[in-house]
C-alpha cells in the first residue's frame, strides 16, 4: 500500500457497524420521546460508548446514520410511489416516537450547514420531493411548490405530534394533500 493511503473498511468492521445501526434503530424505535442514551445502545451490544463511536466520525454522524437506516427500512417496506404507501410509511413513523424525536432533533441541528444532518436532510428532502412528483404525476419541469409544501407540512406535524400525540398526522396529511391537489391525490381503493 502506498505511504499515506488509507485502507478501505473491512467486511468485519462493516458488519459491526451495521449491527450497531440495527441496535440503535431498535433502541430508538422502542423509545418514547426520551431518546436512548449512547450507553444504553453500547450496553445492548456489550460494547463501550467509545467502541461504538469508533465506527462513526462522531455521535452526530451515528445519529444521522440511524435516520438513514430508518429511511432505508421505509423504502424497502412501503411502495412510496403510491399515496397508500406514503401514508402507510407516515403511519409507521408514529409507532416509533423515539425515531420521531431523533428526526426532529436532527432537523433542528441541520440548521447549521456544518452539521452532518444538514447534508442528509438536503438529500432526503430532494428525494421526497422527487417521490411526490411521481405520485402527483408531475413532470420535472413543473413547479416544486406542492411537493415542497407537503414535505414541510409532514415535518412540522412531527414536531406538533411530539407535543400532542393525539394529533392524527396521517389524517391531516391526507386532508391537506386532497385540498391542495384534489385531482392528483386519489388513493387506491382500500
Amino acid at each position: 500500500m502506498p505511504p499515506g493511503a488509507r485502507r478501505g473498511p473491512y467486511a468485519k468492521g462493516l458488519a459491526r457497524r451495521a449491527e450497531i445501526l440495527q441496535a440503535a434503530l431498535a433502541a430508538y424505535g422502542a423509545a418514547d420521546n426520551q431518546q436512548p442514551s449512547l450507553k444504553q445502545i453500547a450496553d445492548s451490544l456489550g460494547m463501550t460508548e467509545a467502541g461504538i463511536l469508533h465506527y462513526f466520525d462522531s455521535k452526530d454522524h451515528m445519529l444521522v446514520a440511524v435516520l438513514e437506516a430508518r429511511d432505508e427500512v421505509a423504502r424497502k417496506s412501503f411502495d412510496l410511489t403510491t399515496w397508500d404507501g406514503i401514508f402507510a410509511a407516515i403511519q409507521r413513523t408514529y409507532e416509533t416516537p423515539g425515531e420521531v424525536k431523533l428526526f426532529v432533533d436532527m432537523s433542528v441541528a441541520a440548521a447549521d450547514p456544518n452539521h452532518p444532518a444538514h447534508a442528509f436532510l438536503a438529500r432526503r428532502d430532494a428525494a421526497l420531493r422527487d417521490l411526490l412528483r411521481i405520485v402527483l404525476g408531475q413532470g420535472d419541469d413543473e413547479d416544486d411548490w406542492l411537493p415542497r409544501i407537503l414535505v414541510a407540512a409532514v415535518d412540522g406535524l412531527q414536531l406538533r405530534w411530539l407535543r400532542d400525540p393525539d394529533i392524527d398526522v396521517v389524517a391531516d396529511m391526507e386532508q391537506l394533500a386532497a385540498a391542495l391537489a384534489p385531482d392528483r391525490t386519489a388513493r387506491s381503493a382500500q
